[in-house]
């Protein structure tokens, strides 16, 4: 398809270029913001910058129901809506200018990776996960607050509301198991290194989990242009569905590989706490609470019991006149957390 059948199909109408006035300053803040609410990229603030102030930039009026800013990578330029004050920070321009930043072509001029999203032949794998930590890092660049909010059947805590609402969560996830700093790092410079760094992390499950950020936006697409109320209550079920299981897989999965790999109780303590933590990241399912529920709790107990084991061997290993004292301590300790982590959610209800 050509660059101006897409546009309009995306019901997007060019009114004008911007400016390279205009241009630098849009520049000047996107980078300003992301330099400042990321501190880990702030070395790259000069690169940031001299990337986005040669990005074309165009002015349009925007007539079916899309994004008010869009990427268009077949000419790499972003339309912006004509309607956007262009001297303030939005989120949506920062989303945009990420994914320009991310552009990677061959010696062709090929498109061949945007961030996460590969792009091959046939097919693109890895769009879903990519949009996901792209709108993390725009929305915590405007320092939107975390909201509760209650979708399609399941409640889930989001900085981004709006836009993504369950896949930012699952992002949200990732982050507190492999750690901000690496994900920004991996979006905004080399998404390479972040895929090895969720091989490392996920291991053979990796192309699963990032195949299900995938099916979740597919079935969002299909849901954003769906009027029959029937198909609509079935997609939403999907990715409610869809949205729990992948969650799941990646509590699960960080957890059972993460064991293997510690060398010192320290080490099991810390992640035994990690894993009980993360339970206040999870979404869970309004209709059926303890069902979906009951997956974490069921879990956990099992992983209790590997971490404690694993503790009893390093001390037995460390020191052979050790006793095996150790179950008891760190179990209530676990169990006190638990009950106060449901106690706190009870009385919110």
């Amino acid at each position: 398809m050509n660059l101006q059948k897409k546009l309009q199909n995306l019901g997007i109408e060019q009114i004008e270029k911007l400016s390279n006035e205009y241009v630098r300053a849009i520049a000047f803040n996107v980078t300003e913001a992301l330099t400042s609410a990321f501190p880990i990229i702030y070395n790259d603030y000069n690169n940031i910058f001299a990337q986005l102030i040669n990005c074309n930039m165009y002015t349009v009026r925007i007539t079916k129901q899309i994004s008010s800013v869009n990427y268009i990578y077949e000419n790499n330029s972003i339309y912006i809506d004509e309607n956007i004050d262009l001297t303030t920070i939005n989120e949506q321009i920062i989303h945009e200018c990420i994914h320009y930043i991310q552009d990677s072509r061959n010696k062709h001029g090929k498109l061949d990776k945007i961030g996460l999203c590969n792009f091959g032949r046939f097919s693109v794998f890895g769009l879903g996960i990519n949009e996901a930590a792209v709108q993390y890092i725009s929305a915590k660049t405007v320092e939107n607050n975390t909201t509760m909010l209650e979708k399609y059947g399941v409640r889930v805590k989001t900085i981004s509301p709006n836009y993504y609402p369950f896949l930012t969560n699952l992002i949200e996830q990732i982050v507190y198991l492999i750690g901000e700093d690496v994900l920004v790092k991996g979006i905004l410079n080399d998404g390479r290194k972040l895929e090895d760094e969720l091989l490392n992390t996920f291991e053979s499950n990796t192309k699963r989990i990032i195949n299900q950020f995938d099916i979740i936006i597919d079935i969002n697409n299909k849901l954003s242009t769906e009027n029959n109320p029937e198909k609509i209550k079935i997609y939403q079920e999907e990715i409610s569905a869809m949205y729990i299981d992948t969650q799941n897989k990646i509590f699960s999965t960080f957890f059972e590989k993460i064991l293997p790999k510690l060398t010192t109780c320290q080490e099991v303590d810390y992640y035994m706490d990690k894993a009980v933590c993360y339970r206040g990241l999870m979404g869970i399912s309004t209709q059926e609470r303890f069902l979906f529920g009951s997956f974490y709790d069921i879990k956990l107990e099992e992983l209790i019991s590997k971490y404690d084991r694993k503790k009893i061997k390093i001390s037995r290993r460390r020191d052979s006149n050790t006793l095996a004292v150790i179950s008891n301590n760190k179990i209530i300790k676990l169990i006190r957390k638990i009950v106060a982590y449901f106690s706190a959610q009870k009385d919110k209800q």
